[in-house]
């Protein structure tokens, strides 16, 4: 039986504050002070402090870097979803319960597919505003990638090699190579993404 969402995942956005509110969490967990984490991550404590109290919204790349400073996946920065009768995490995510991190300063929108945070296995929907994506610079992260074009177009670059991708075009590809993607035209686009990690490296880089 499906439990009651609450309120937070009803409105599938958490809010500035506690997204901060987790990444301070994590950082208490692993005993790391905020100097310690500026240090790991290169995001000033100044900066850190005022994301932690909500002050200040988080860039993608101020995200990734926190990330891979406090060994977390993107799935631990989202609340969690409801857990069974059992006590385990439900693997049904529900249309309306999908939670959203949104980075509005490269127009794009990660909504999270998957169910629970105990996996090497990311599922996530992105939808990338008309000229948004994963901004200029290329990503890499110790793993794979792979996913398909719901709507709209979008250029995926790996490698230095560069793809024009239409809906029901898929793709996989090693996530260390250097890569980012924008969408093409005037059309929003939906891109299901699917992430899976390196276990090994999961702890350094995630």
């Amino acid at each position: 039986m499906d439990t009651a969402p609450d309120k937070e995942r009803v409105e599938g956005r958490p809010s500035h504050s506690t997204l901060g509110a987790r990444i301070r969490t994590y950082r208490r967990e692993k005993n790391l002070s905020l100097a310690e984490v500026s240090r790991l991550s290169g995001v000033s404590v100044a900066m850190l402090s005022r994301i932690e109290r909500g002050k200040s919204t988080p860039s993608l790349k101020v995200l990734e870097k926190l990330r891979g400073a406090l060994g977390l996946t993107m799935g631990d920065l989202f609340p969690p979803f409801a857990a069974t009768a059992h006590g385990d995490p439900c693997p049904v995510v529900r249309e309306r319960e999908r939670i959203s991190l949104d980075f509005d300063e490269i127009g794009l929108t990660k909504q999270r597919l998957s169910p629970g945070d105990n996996s090497d296995l990311e599922l996530l929907l992105l939808v990338i505003q008309p000229g948004g994506g994963s901004g200029p610079e290329p990503w890499t992260r110790p793993g794979e990638k792979a996913g398909v074009v719901v709507s709209g177009a979008v250029r995926l670059e790996i490698g230095g090699d560069a793809y024009e991708l239409h809906p029901g075009d898929s793709f996989q590809f090693d996530s260390g190579k250097p890569h980012r993607f924008e969408a093409l035209g005037d059309q929003t686009a939906q891109l299901l993404w699917i992430i899976k990690s390196n276990p090994l490296a999961k702890a350094v880089d995630a």
